[in-house]
């Protein structure tokens, strides 16, 4: 059931798939700064010194701003905000840099996060997806996201947690 669900949002999120070509080109000047939203949702793993458990994730929603810190080939560095909502609810950063090749909708991230409220999870994020653009500045984009918790007060002993989710979003380019 989750690969029919991440096989439709990456081909939602491919231009390839759609008919509409001037509606999905890249623009022609990289934007120097970005503003994305976005929600996840996908599967806990979790494992360690015993059994490996698995479950539904918490819906994520995450909101970041990037910044372009190198032109050939165009990374971003982003930061932001995520929480966690339905069965649990957290309050967490998130930080790292995207890579989009250019002319190209693909982009891979990678990065960190950290939940601090109520309880502490430091973990690696991990990310790839593509963005179709729609008007001049609006872009929708889709993302297999993995997010490994690996520290923390939520923890159990010699334990982690993996979230696996798709995450789907729009994301707004400097005018």
């Amino acid at each position: 059931m989750l690969i029919v669900i991440l096989a439709a949002g990456v081909a939602a999120a491919d231009p390839s798939a759609t008919k509409a070509a001037p509606a999905t080109t890249p623009p022609a000047e990289p934007s120097l700064w970005q503003v994305e939203i976005n929600a996840g949702y996908g599967v806990d793993i979790n494992g360690g010194a015993g059994a490996v458990g698995m479950r539904a994730s918490p819906l994520t929603l995450q909101g970041t701003i990037a910044i372009a810190v190198n032109q050939e080939p165009l990374v971003y560095g982003y930061g932001g905000m995520m929480v966690e909502t339905l069965d649990r609810g957290s309050v967490g950063v998130v930080a790292g840099a995207r890579l989009q090749p250019e002319g190209s909708s693909w982009h891979l991230a990678g990065g960190g996060a950290y939940v601090f409220d109520p309880y502490t999870l430091w973990g690696a994020q991990a990310s790839a997806g593509a963005c179709s653009r729609h008007g001049k500045t609006m872009s929708l984009c889709g993302d297999f996201q993995i997010t490994a918790y690996f520290t923390g007060s939520d923890l159990g002993m010699k334990r982690d947690v993996t979230q696996a989710q798709l995450a789907l979003g729009v994301m707004f380019d400097a005018p």
